[in-house]
């Protein structure tokens, strides 16, 4: 059996993030339906991740520490970063993430774990433990795909990436 580390050692560009709620109501997209992020995971056990809207608006000012209130809150609503060692369970076929830092301080010193399924060179993600966001809990679901391949998403199976994001909710 093919360690799930010897498949996801790599750079993986972001295709989609939802926050599926618990509560039942609509799942939402954060960082829109078209967000940008990239996902490293090194052979050294460290990863980043960092994951963006596509349409943030440009700050006034070209000082990065000269920014408006309502243009460091936009930036804070819509960016998602964080860096850390990372083991894998194969068994499981989860990744746990030790995170160190991050963009929002109160992940630092926190585990995270992330069920993983795979269909060739695309992963998808979904957080096992709730997370808090915009008032309510929520899974967070991420599509990644491997730098560097042009992938056809009209090939994956649309039942394979419901039941995915179904199963376990």
């Amino acid at each position: 059996m093919t360690s799930i580390k010897n498949e996801i050692i790599g750079t993986w560009e972001l295709l989609s993030y939802i926050e599926v709620p618990l509560d039942g109501l609509d799942s939402s997209f954060p960082f829109g339906k078209t967000p940008k992020g990239l996902l490293l995971y090194g052979p050294d056990g460290y990863m980043a991740v960092q994951i963006s809207s596509r349409d943030h608006l440009k700050c006034v000012s070209d000082d990065r520490l000269k920014v408006s209130t309502e243009e460091a809150e936009q930036r804070i609503k819509g960016y998602l970063a964080f860096s850390g060692r990372y083991t894998v369970d194969n068994r499981n076929a989860h990744v746990v993430y030790d995170i160190e830092s991050s963009f929002f301080p109160n992940w630092e010193g926190s585990r995270h774990v992330r069920k993983l399924d795979f269909d060739g060179d695309v992963l998808f993600q979904k957080s096992l433990e709730p997370i808090r966001s915009g008032g309510r809990m929520i899974h967070a679901h991420m599509t990644w795909k491997r730098i560097g391949k042009d992938i056809d998403m009209s090939a994956i199976e649309e039942d394979a990436m419901t039941n995915f994001f179904v199963a376990d909710h």
